[in-house]
């Protein structure tokens, strides 16, 4: 066995070919769009499918089918409505190479929001929904199904269910159709050995035929790692986003998923031009590492009072944030 070509300390074949099955779904647009509220302009869009397409990409998440009057379209962008004539002009150098996927929420979007699956460009449905509102989720997925789009189930939050209701919908989506089902680990509290035993739970309840993935977000730094433990214990789809953007603490960053996978069928270079652009946007925006991301994460909580800190004029405490949360969890929180 030879040395690896990059690390000569370790022999080659260390890692496992697993990761060259993967397929990479990006969700810049679509989950960086929560830091802007979705008010990306159609060139920087534009230029964002032609990269992702030229890196081999093989999903774009490029926004929400949304309910009218869900939203006030004067206070959000148009990649939460995504109307037919801006996604055509957007995507249209698309060489059927990448597929084009919208995310339905649950509760702002009905199933005749779902267009016929010849009137639009997009041929894959993400249906975001908590583990309470399957049965509603049933319903937009079964319409999905009857256009004839490819699906995936995003059942959010799952860090704060019980086993028995993580094992409860799984077994409701095990027969519904659904092509690919994600870990989605909303608030950051994960740690590789929750996703390892939870990839592993994933797959035995929800058998060969559904295809399994992960969503991460990195309050506590974990996205990278996180992904990288779903890769080796065998899933089949992993999301990313460009320099990590995305609600909050952000997301695994897709230049280094790229890294991680070192396969001949993607190509990092496209990306690497935008990175910059996207880095400028850091600052005004907020996303990415900072310790109250981190503290919700840990104590496993929704992060909006991390965001609404980060984005107060007054300096945030994290001490008193952390022993806040402590004491509502009944923790030490008082001493040193």
């Amino acid at each position: 066995m030879g040395l690896d070509y990059r690390v000569r300390c370790c022999p080659e074949g260390l890692v496992t070919d697993r990761r060259r099955r993967i397929k990479v779904l990006d969700c810049t647009i679509r989950d960086g769009g929560i830091c802007n509220n979705w008010r990306f302009d159609r060139a920087w869009v534009k230029r964002s499918f032609e990269a992702l397409q030229a890196a081999g990409v093989d999903y774009m998440e490029i926004g929400y089918r949304t309910r009218e009057g869900a939203f006030d379209r004067a206070k959000v962008g148009e990649w939460r409505f995504l109307e037919e004539e801006v996604l055509a002009e957007v995507t249209a150098a698309n060489n059927n190479t990448m597929k084009i996927a919208a995310m339905l929420d649950v509760g702002r979007v009905d199933p005749s929001d779902i267009k016929r699956r010849g009137e639009t460009v997009v041929n894959t449905i993400r249906i975001a929904t908590y583990a309470h509102q399957l049965k509603e989720a049933r319903r937009l997925l079964d319409k999905a199904l009857e256009e004839g789009y490819e699906t995936f189930m995003n059942v959010m939050a799952v860090s704060t269910l019980e086993p028995a209701e993580v094992d409860a919908f799984l077994d409701e989506l095990r027969d519904s159709g659904v092509h690919n089902v994600a870990i989605v680990d909303s608030f950051g509290a994960l740690f590789p050995y929750h996703v390892g035993h939870l990839v592993r739970v994933y797959q035995n309840r929800l058998g060969e035929k559904i295809k399994v993935g992960i969503h991460t977000h990195n309050n506590q730094q974990q996205a990278f790692a996180n992904t990288i433990t779903a890769i080796d214990e065998g899933v089949d789809f992993v999301d990313a986003t460009i320099h990590g953007i995305g609600r909050g603490a952000g997301n695994c960053p897709l230049e280094l998923l790229l890294f991680y996978l070192d396969n001949p069928r993607y190509d990092v270079r496209p990306l690497l031009e935008l990175v910059d652009e996207y880095a400028t946007l850091r600052d005004e925006l907020r996303w990415g590492y900072h310790l109250p991301y981190a503290i919700t994460g840990f104590y496993n909580v929704h992060p909006r009072s991390g965001i609404q800190r980060m984005m107060s004029d007054d300096r945030y405490n994290c001490r008193e944030m952390y022993e806040s949360l402590a004491g509502r969890f009944g923790e030490r929180g008082g001493g040193d």
